[in-house]
């Protein structure tokens, strides 16, 4: 028999009421309920829901019903058409977001921006609101053409991720065909070639680094300590920037960077010189911030560009992640250390990945001695009068800031 509105209200025991055209009202056990429509399609039962109860009145939910039994009676599957319609309605930017939510528990923080700032900057808005299975190549050179030459690295990294979102809707049927991203035996043949003169990071000369010091000491800044911080312990912009007071074993005198904050996203420790001891209760933020070195007026992050800002205020033409490449030729040219201590203490992957199977140790001893040397060279111009130099001289205590 055919339902009623008022019957409808009353029926509070879970189960399915059957009303006309294929039309059922499913009652729950929790005592919601919803429209469903049931139909056959090549002799294959389907459960097609309609919407809920009360939000679509039985009327309503009638002409609904009627509606799609007039698609079935033309041989259409309204389920398969529904499935078409959402597929059709993803976006390039919808696929690329969805990639990165996918991708990101494994990458870190600072590879997460990159993708989502060069979409943001070169992709979107061009082709981000074209539909994922209409892309083609020119829509990808669209993109790449403006960028190829003018900045062939980054172009290189946005047609490689374009390549890799469209991979990843091809896998979830979300569309078909050639992959118009895709470069061999495809863009290859269409991009002109581009010698790409890779331009390294200004660096200091290290013979220049103590007299540096000197003056970064005087600054009275975050940013001055986060400075000597990164030269002290040869990290990355990133890595100090970031740094919390978590991360840091008094004890043994170790900071631990976590895989999330590391570029080749494995944990990397740090020996602690006495000098970088030092920069840490200069500054003067432990129980007051998670981070070592925010922002003056606040608990977050210092500022992406805070460092450079401070080398442009002193005059430097160097860059802060330059100072890496300082530590490395010093290491090379003033020092016995091995070359494997030597790349370890800037990250640097050591070895093929079998020699990397068998030797599994950070080499944390072997690398305490040379950042003990490395800050004791760096320091050897700041004099006693200047505060780490000062507090060098000071005895040992215990109690930290």
């Amino acid at each position: 028999m055919s339902l009623s509105q008022k019957v409808i209200e009353k029926i509070t025991t879970p189960g399915n009421y059957q009303d006309r055209n294929g039309l059922i009202l499913k009652v729950r056990p929790s005592g919601s309920k919803s429209w469903i429509l049931r139909y056959q399609v090549n002799g294959e039962r389907h459960d097609m829901g309609l919407g809920s109860f009360p939000g679509l009145s039985l009327a309503e939910a009638r002409k609904k019903a009627i509606e799609q039994r007039a698609l079935i009676n033309q041989g259409v599957d309204p389920l398969e058409q529904k499935k078409e319609n959402a597929i059709a309605s993803i976006t390039l930017r919808d696929a690329v977001m969805s990639f990165i939510e996918r991708h990101a528990a494994g990458w870190s923080t600072k590879h997460t921006s990159q993708w989502q700032n060069s979409m943001q900057e070169h992709v979107y808005p061009l082709i981000g609101s074209v539909p994922v299975r209409d892309l083609e190549t020119s829509h990808i050179m669209s993109v790449l053409d403006p960028i190829w030459r003018e900045k062939h690295e980054t172009a290189n990294r946005v047609r490689n991720r374009l390549e890799r979102v469209i991979d990843q809707e091809t896998a979830l049927n979300h569309r078909s065909g050639e992959n118009p991203a895709r470069w061999k035996g495809h863009l290859q043949n269409l991009m002109p070639i581009v010698q790409a003169v890779p331009e390294p990071l200004e660096a200091m000369e290290y013979s220049r680094l103590p007299y540096f010091m000197r003056v970064l000491d005087g600054e009275d800044s975050r940013a001055a300590r986060c400075m000597q911080f990164l030269i002290l312990t040869a990290c990355r912009t990133t890595e100090a920037m970031g740094a919390r007071w978590d991360e840091i074993d008094w004890i043994n005198r170790v900071w631990t960077i976590p895989a999330a904050r590391m570029k080749g996203g494995e944990e990397h420790q740090v020996p602690l010189s006495e000098e970088a001891i030092q920069v840490l209760k200069d500054t003067g933020t432990r129980n007051r911030s998670e981070l070592i070195f925010p922002a003056a007026r606040s608990t977050n992050m210092l500022a992406d560009n805070a460092l450079r800002r401070l080398m442009k205020k002193l005059g430097e033409q160097a860059t802060p992640h330059g100072f890496r490449s300082t530590f490395r030729t010093w290491a090379a040219e003033k020092t016995a250390f091995s070359h494997e201590v030597c790349e370890i203490s800037i990250a640097h992957v050591v070895g093929n990945a079998t020699s990397r199977r068998y030797i599994r140790g950070n080499q944390l001893e072997k690398r305490r001695p040379l950042m003990a040397k490395w800050a004791k060279y760096a320091m050897e111009k700041v004099t006693p009068h200047h505060p780490i130099m000062a507090k060098r001289s000071m005895p040992e205590t215990r109690t930290y800031m």
